[in-house]
């Protein structure tokens, strides 16, 4: 069983069924989250939501704790977008945003195509650091759709790989164990 604590910005259910399906124990970060918590979890968990990520600042503070005591942390869509930000990735809004449930997604590292749903009007720049790898792209646009640290467990991804009413084929992103310790 991995204990995650899940910053929830708006969480849809599936989600949560995927972590437990994948033998995660959720804690939920609360405005009143008991330090004793953070003992007990191995990795971080910062979920999708809407809107603007600089309206989610109240977070930020948090985030940066645990990214500077090195817990594990994944993120999805607005996760994605506020980890960036926390990393100092640029940030923009996109002309149209990314909706829909067929969003062609390229890995660069092992040459493959995934199919993802998004839902956003906001994304990272890729500038470039030398200390985060960016191996998912838009086919659409070339935008970046994946950040992860070289020296840090942190990995994230733009779009929603749950896939609930929607696409699959990104649905091992759930497999926190492996993203933790491999």
């Amino acid at each position: 069983m991995i204990n995650i604590l899940l910053i929830n910005l708006g969480c849809k259910l599936g989600i949560f069924k995927l972590l437990i399906k994948n033998n995660c124990f959720i804690y939920e970060l609360k405005k009143q989250t008991n330090v004793k918590i953070l003992k007990k979890i191995d990795g971080v968990f910062i979920s999708n939501g809407p809107g603007n990520p600089f309206k989610y600042s109240k977070f930020y503070n948090v985030i940066l704790f645990l990214i500077y005591i090195k817990v594990p942390t994944i993120s999805i869509c607005l996760g994605h977008q506020i980890l960036g930000i926390l990393n100092n990735f640029h940030f923009f809004k996109l002309k149209n945003g990314h909706h829909g449930v067929n969003h062609p997604i390229y890995n660069k590292y092992n040459k493959k195509i995934f199919i993802s749903s998004q839902n956003h009007n906001f994304n990272l720049k890729n500038n470039k650091k030398k200390n985060f790898n960016n191996s998912y792209y838009s086919l659409f646009d070339n935008t970046i759709q994946s950040i992860n640290s070289v020296f840090q467990p942190l990995f994230s991804f733009q779009g929603h790989p749950e896939g609930c009413a929607g696409p699959n084929d990104l649905i091992s992103f759930f497999n926190f164990y492996n993203k933790i310790y491999e």
